[in-house]
């Protein structure tokens, strides 16, 4: 299924520049794709604003917190350029994950987790990895 296919299936919004679309923190775990225009992905550590993750047509984001099993998000989303979204609702990821092979589950969710190295990069944990 081709990702414009997901529109037909799935609640698609246009968002407006400056909309949040899921706070850092927040609890809920739906996925999202960009049809079209551009989103940016920033999180707080500590006093200091991480910014610079654009998402963009034909990409996924906002799944980690559930693919990941996490408690909540580590990211903000907002909308940074007129954009259509599509969303999976969290049941419907939870559901595709549960129905997966076991042996990919494990793979993916030991993949290394890029929010947690953005965080220990910024605060100079990793260096000289």
């Amino acid at each position: 299924m081709k990702v414009a296919d997901l529109a037909k299936v799935f609640p698609t919004e246009t968002l407006e520049v400056g909309t949040v679309l899921f706070k850092q923190g927040d609890i809920d775990g739906d996925g999202y794709i960009v049809q079209q225009g551009r989103v940016e992905l920033s999180r707080i550590v500590g006093d200091a604003v991480q910014r610079g993750i654009f998402i963009e047509a034909g990409q996924i984001f906002g799944v980690y917190k559930t693919l990941f099993e996490n408690e909540m998000r580590y990211f903000t989303c907002t909308i940074v350029q007129k954009s259509r979204i599509t969303t999976i609702p969290e049941q419907v990821l939870k559901d595709r994950i549960a129905a997966s092979d076991p042996f990919i589950i494990y793979c993916v969710r030991n993949w290394p987790n890029l929010g947690d190295r953005l965080i220990s990069d910024s605060s100079g944990e990793n260096s000289g990895d």
